[in-house]
Formats: structure tokens, sequence, C-alpha cells
């Protein structure tokens, strides 16, 4: 082992941690890492490959909280004799710090190590607009933010005590790296407001105290931790007491809403996603704040912009979506799912969005299942498939087109179903006539998908008229016991005789 390179150990320690710890134990080998890093004759490159193993398995590194202390203070304290100049270094260990913090548990035990983490965190994002470090050491307070940001989002609340210190940051911060003090402040926002929905009683004074807080953490949260606040996986939203003064909180809500096109893309989606769930646990504010931003959101070709609008409609429907509002987010997303400049998973995408595109007053309560009332024939004949479709587009075309025709009313345009089965019958003459590949894959999934969505119609037609319901593993046990089930012998539960293909249902 010891003729090894560390490269070469890094990467058999990856590659499967037990076997690599067969021959020597986890804490000769968390040594050896630590010696090396403090070892000034190595190179930052090769630091930093030594610190792979804590971002990658902590927990092996580091089985219990007494070790993961040690480890987190030793680490510390590679940060501070490292020099300014080995910025790519500093951040590496600042994430590493920060993995081992977590994920041992270390924070529930309020070690002193983690309140001197968290106090030199934000001692480094303090100097905005690079005033004392200069614009060498960005990196460095972006990625101070994305770990604090990882803290708080492991530990809902820990930073809602410093929630004006974070605004007046986030407000002095006019570099490249505003969004990223953007981020941490949203997040702390909506973890301190749901905090505040878990009291049974909340005044006035409760949420401003929230807003205006500034110094300490918030060592509660680790104390009795709540889950983090991912609200599309909650049945319920939790809901702030009405009648609480929410002027204070919608000005700052309106304030990042204006400066959120100053963000790119992923960062505004983020933004958005943190807003709407402010937003949805407090009465008080209206979904109508995120109306001047449904102009530039429609017109957008962002997927991470049109996902974020997406999953705004879904929590406010016609809270803030009207009719026409709807109807042009449809025609947007139609256009787009045939878009020329679009690549392939871009399409797919928006075949799959207008697919379960959520709607102002669904009709069915069937979810998944059905379409959507607005994707009619006429609004979807522009996504018909062609030859001149690649594989995957034409396949989901196809799918998405015989749904629409199968659900329509009896009175809509039927040639669309003439045009789909034309298609259908053109790939298959291609299969048998030992096309390309691709072609023969679109042809023989297209067949087996038209049969499928024609099968689940009938199926679901034939069970509102049947006054029974056939189970289906009995109908395949008759199909491969024909004689049993010709003389209608019951199965050994004796709940239904076993139908032959012969035996009508009755209407």
């Amino acid at each position: 082992m010891a003729s090894l390179t560390w490269s070469q150990r890094i990467s058999a320690f990856s590659l499967s941690p037990s076997q690599f710890l067969s021959s020597i134990t986890s804490d000769s080998f968390l040594a050896e890492l630590l010696r090396e890093l403090r070892d000034d004759k190595a190179s930052d490159n090769t630091k930093v490959l030594l610190l792979s193993p804590f971002l990658e398995h902590p927990t092996i590194l580091c089985p219990t909280v007494s070790v993961g202390e040690e480890t987190a203070l030793e680490l510390m304290s590679v940060l501070a004799q490292t020099p300014p100049k080995a910025v790519s270094l500093k951040c590496n260990l600042m994430v590493a710090i920060s993995t081992v913090l977590i994920c041992t548990t270390c924070m529930e035990r309020q070690p002193k190590v983690a309140e001197d983490y968290l106090d030199q965190l934000f001692h480094t994002i303090e100097d905005t607009n690079d005033h004392r470090g200069g614009l060498s050491l960005q990196p460095i307070r972006a990625t101070s933010c994305e770990c604090l940001r990882e803290m708080e989002m492991s530990y809902p609340g820990l930073l809602s005590q410093r929630l004006e210190t974070l605004y007046q940051l986030k407000q002095l911060e006019t570099t490249v790296v505003h969004q990223a003090y953007s981020a941490l402040y949203t997040l702390t926002l909506k973890n301190a407001v749901f905090l505040l929905c878990q009291k049974e009683e909340v005044a006035n004074a409760d949420l401003k105290t929230v807003l205006c807080a500034n110094e300490g953490f918030g060592w509660k949260a680790i104390h009795k931790p709540l889950p983090p606040a991912i609200f599309s996986q909650m049945e319920e939203i939790p809901q702030l007491r009405t009648g609480v003064d929410c002027k204070e909180l919608k000005s700052i809500v309106s304030s990042l809403l204006e400066e959120s096109y100053l963000l790119t893309p992923m960062s505004q989606a983020a933004l958005l996603r943190e807003l709407v769930d402010i937003v949805s646990m407090v009465p008080s504010l209206s979904p109508a704040l995120f109306k001047s931003q449904l102009l530039r959101l429609f017109g957008t070709a962002q997927v991470e912009l049109v996902h974020a609008t997406l999953m705004m409609k879904s929590a406010f429907t016609d809270s803030l979506f009207s009719p026409d509002d709807e109807n042009f987010f449809l025609k947007r997303l139609v256009c787009m799912a045939q878009h020329p400049l679009l690549n392939i998973p871009e399409k797919l995408f928006y075949i799959d969005c207008i697919r379960h595109f959520p709607e102002n007053r669904p009709i069915s309560s069937q979810g998944d299942e059905s379409l959507p009332v607005l994707v009619t024939p006429r609004l979807t004949i522009s996504l018909l498939p062609t030859v001149f479709n690649d594989s995957s587009t034409m396949l989901c075309r196809l799918k998405l087109m015989c749904m629409v025709y199968l659900e329509a009313d009896e009175g809509e345009d039927s040639k669309g179903v003439a045009y789909l089965f034309d298609h259908l019958m053109a790939l298959l003459k291609i299969v048998d006539n030992h096309g390309r590949r691709e072609m023969v894959n679109s042809g023989l999934h297209g067949g087996f998908r038209v049969v499928c969505e024609i099968a689940e119609k009938l199926a679901e037609i034939g069970r509102g008229y049947a006054p029974i319901s056939v189970d289906s593993a009995e109908l395949q046990l008759a199909s491969q016991n024909p004689e049993k089930s010709s003389s209608g012998e019951t199965d050994t539960s004796g709940k239904l005789p076993l139908l032959s293909a012969q035996s009508p249902i009755p209407l």
C-alpha cells in the first residue's frame, strides 16, 4: 500500500471503501490524510485530491461524533494555515468541513468547533464587494454562502437569528456573488416563517423579531430538528395565523421578486420556489405578487424557469393565472415542443409539460391517468408526428396525440385518428422493408403504444358497462388452462368462476 501514489490510493478508496479498509483501519487512513494535508511540501492539487474522501465518505472516515469533531478541528487548522492565494484549496476545505459537521451529526452537540466555524463563515461573507480581500477572493465568499446555505438546509432555522444581517449583506453586495447572498437569505427567510407556522400562537411582535434578528444562532432548531420544508411532498402546507401584520414581509418578498431578473436562470428558479413556499404559508400575502413576473416567465426559453412557472400555476391556480393566461401558457408550451432550435431533451420536457399541465379547475379526478381538458385536437394539431421527427420525439408525440383523440368529443375532427393510423402503418411498412434500426425501433414501439392506449380505453369503457369486474389474474389463468376454464371451474379462493374466451360478458 505504501508504494502506491496518493492518486492510486484515493481512487481505490473511492471505488470500494470496504475493500480498501480491509488492509488498513479507518483511523490510520484518516491520520495519514490529515498528516499529508498539514505537510507544506504537498502541492495544492494533491491536497484537493486528499479532501475527496471527506466529501464522498465522511461517515466512514469519521464513524463517531467525537472523531467528527476532532477531524473538523484539524481541517479548520489546515484552513487557517493555508495561504490566501490557494483559493481552490480553501474552497474545498470549507466544503469538507461543512460535510463532516453535517454528516457526522456533530452539530447536534453544539460543539465549539461548529460555532467557531459558523462565525468564520459569517466573517468571510461580511467582506461585501471585495473591500478587504480583493476580486480574487470572490470564490471563497461564494463558497461560504453555499456552506451556510447547506447548514441551514440541513437544520432549518439555524440561521434564523441572523436574518437582518443576511438581508443587509444581500443589499450591499453588487458583484456576481450577489445571487449567492440572495439564495442564502431567501432560504433562511422561508425556514424562519416555517418555524413560526409551527407555533400555536403568533403575535405581530414575533414576526418582526424574526425579521430584525441579527445575532446568535438558532441552536434550538438543532436540538429539536424539523425535516426540510419541502412543500411538494407535504399533504398539507402549514399556515401562519391570520391577522398577523405582514407588511414588512410583503415588502421583502416584492423586493426579492423585483431583483430576480439579475440572477441566472437556475438561481431565479430556486428563488421563485422559495418565494412560492413563503406566500403559500402566509394567507395575508396574495399570489398576485407574482403577477408582474408572468409576462417575462411566459416568454422565457429556459427550462428551469418554465418548470418554476408550472409549479407556481399548480400552487396558486386561478388565484394567479386567469383563463387567458392559462390558454396563452399552454399554447406557448405547444409552440416550444416543436421549436427547431431546441434539442431533443428540451422538446421531450415540453411535451411532458403539456401532458401534465396543471389546470385552474380540473374536471377529472383521475390524476395522471387523464389528459388536461384544455389539451384539445385543435390546440395540438401541430404536434402530429411526422417521419422527419427523431425517434424519441416521434414516439412521445404519438402517445400524446393518441390520448388527445381518444378523449376528444365525438363532434371534433376525426381526421387526426386516420392520420395517426396511416402514420403507424407507414412506420410498420418501414419495419417490414428492413429499414434503419432507429426507424424499426420507432415503428415497433409506436405500434405497441397505440395498441396500449386503445386497449386501456376499451377496458375503461368495458368496466363502465360490465356488471362484474373480472380479475386479470383469473383471465390469465383461464387462458393458460382452457380445459378448466371452459367447464367454469372456480379458483382455489372460490370468488369468481373462471371465464373462457367463448363465454360472453353480459351487458
